[in-house]
């Protein structure tokens, strides 16, 4: 009987209310760091994820630098990029100014109906 009385006081120990209480505050700060590392974790992904993106876009950056390396290595390339820049042009060469035929016809649609009338009438006679 001895054993089934140790058992007893055991027992009496841990379900006391002091044992319980003990237990629940180790509980609550083993449950408190776990949720602090969960929110690390997670930040920890997020960050990782923000770092992926920014990796694919200097990649993306890095071959249309390579890509304008190459194009400015060459004559022709260097040539387009100075008269882009520098709005220049070789001896001998013109600037020829398209006017679009719809662009003056809503200047004319601007203009009053007085100057629309004397238009016409000039139009209608030829002058």
């Amino acid at each position: 009987m001895i054993p089934f009385q140790e058992r007893k006081k055991l027992r009496k120990i841990l379900y006391s209310k002091i044992s319980l209480v003990i237990l629940a505050v180790m509980l609550f700060f083993v449950g408190k760091g776990a949720w602090g590392i969960h929110q690390k974790a997670q930040i920890a992904i997020s960050e990782r994820n923000i770092a992926q993106r920014s990796l694919l876009e200097l990649e993306a950056r890095t071959v249309e630098l390579q890509a304008s390396l190459i194009r400015l290595k060459s004559d022709i390339g260097v040539e387009e990029e100075i008269r882009q820049k520098y709005s220049v042009v070789r001896p001998g060469e013109e600037v020829v100014v398209i006017v679009d035929d719809r662009a003056k016809k809503s200047e004319n649609s601007k203009v009053g109906i007085g100057n629309w009338i004397l238009q016409s009438i000039i139009s209608f006679f030829g002058f």
